[in-house]
């Protein structure tokens, strides 16, 4: 690409992301949404990836995860903004890993210590990151926890980690073997998670690879007439342009292969932080949402800062981008964020919010409420 195309790319998506920026809505109640209503939140955790779903009577988080904002206990941006939100929540009904990269794991251990945990959801692919190592030591502490992978159930889910040099968050990690209690297996049936309400999950593959954005639970979120996408990190192949077709071996390319008809949401939260290894056309197509939510932020993924411009474009061609990094430049220094405030970390600032109505009517804003 030329540099005149890239410089157009860019200021397409500048103007893509001044005319969200002016749409704004008033923050939402901190309350439990009412009968037939919900509400999803894509939490400015900087460059990672933490997504609330609330109904009248259940509560699900999507992954709880960062590359840089990653203080611990209540200074944690997911289970601040939880507090800020819903004070009144104590029970977490599902909570899904998408898959064990920091970037989407390294929150979510502070979540089971905080609130109680009914189902954890997770593709089994190993990791030995210490997030990853905490996450399921706490699942398997708790009591009250089913856990589910796609690797088999009911048994029990052997997590062998190799010693880690260095340790884990000042203490030693030594070789361990935690053995987790499994329920039942993932599976292609759909999930009742309160009335009028449920998930499906769509790939999740525990296959050990060297490439875990492969192991991606994706998840359609059906919430009244409503449909909403969580691909995680599951890609279409090596960074292109979004017109090149997925590859074949890709997730984007088995899921169009599997249950294209599935895929038809109204949200698109974006695969892989809006990057050019997920998202082409032909997956945006069956997709047909009019709404992309990208949640990134500063921190670069080898050489490059996520989203990119080419994604971006071809989202805003296709309706309206919503993105969690407007105000990475000045959040750091922000005296009234949700979270702690001038900390230099760039989350806490940008929360995007959707609300779904008994009607089916969506309004999406940024919630940009302090503690």
């Amino acid at each position: 690409m030329n540099i005149r195309a890239r410089f157009a790319l860019f200021a397409a998506a500048l103007l893509l992301t001044a005319a969200n920026a002016s749409a704004l809505q008033p923050s939402a109640p901190s309350a439990r949404p009412a009968a037939g209503t919900f509400a999803v939140t894509a939490i400015d955790v900087g460059t990672g990836l933490s997504v609330l779903v609330e109904g009248h009577d259940f509560t699900l988080l999507y992954d709880a995860g960062s590359n840089d904002d990653v203080a611990r206990g209540a200074a944690n941006r997911t289970v601040a903004y939880i507090r800020a939100v819903r004070p009144d929540i104590t029970t977490i009904d599902h909570l899904i890993l998408s898959h064990p990269h920091k970037d989407h794991s390294e929150l979510m251990p502070d979540v089971l210590s905080t609130f109680q945990i009914r189902n954890v959801w997770n593709s089994g692919s190993l990791n030995n990151i210490c997030s990853y190592r905490a996450l399921l030591q706490n699942v398997r502490n708790e009591t009250g926890v089913v856990y589910h992978d796609a690797l088999g159930g009911p048994g029990t889910y052997h997590a062998n980690f190799a010693a880690k040099s260095g340790g884990c968050y000042g203490a030693p990690a030594p070789h361990v073997v935690i053995d987790v209690p499994r329920g039942s297996r993932i599976s292609s049936a759909p999930v009742a998670l309160g009335a009028n309400a449920r998930m499906t999950i769509l790939h999740a593959d525990g296959t050990q690879t060297s490439n875990l954005n492969a192991a991606s639970v994706v998840v359609r979120l059906d919430l009244g007439s409503r449909h909403i996408l969580l691909p995680g990190d599951s890609e279409a192949g090596p960074r292109a342009d979004p017109s090149t077709p997925p590859t074949a071996s890709s997730v984007e390319r088995q899921l169009l292969n599997c249950c294209a008809a599935g895929l038809r949401s109204d949200i698109l939260v974006a695969g892989h932080h809006g990057s050019k290894t997920s998202s082409r056309v032909e997956f945006l197509d069956a997709v047909g949402a009019t709404n992309f939510i990208v949640s990134a932020g500063p921190t670069k993924y080898a050489t490059v800062t996520l989203p990119d411009a080419e994604v971006i474009s071809e989202y805003g061609r296709r309706g309206t981008v919503w993105r969690t990094d407007l105000n990475d430049s000045t959040c750091g220094a922000n005296p009234a964020k949700i979270g702690p405030d001038r900390d230099g970390r760039p989350g806490g600032c940008d929360n995007v919010r959707v609300t779904i109505d008994a009607a089916g009517a969506i309004a999406i804003g940024y919630d940009r409420r302090h503690d």
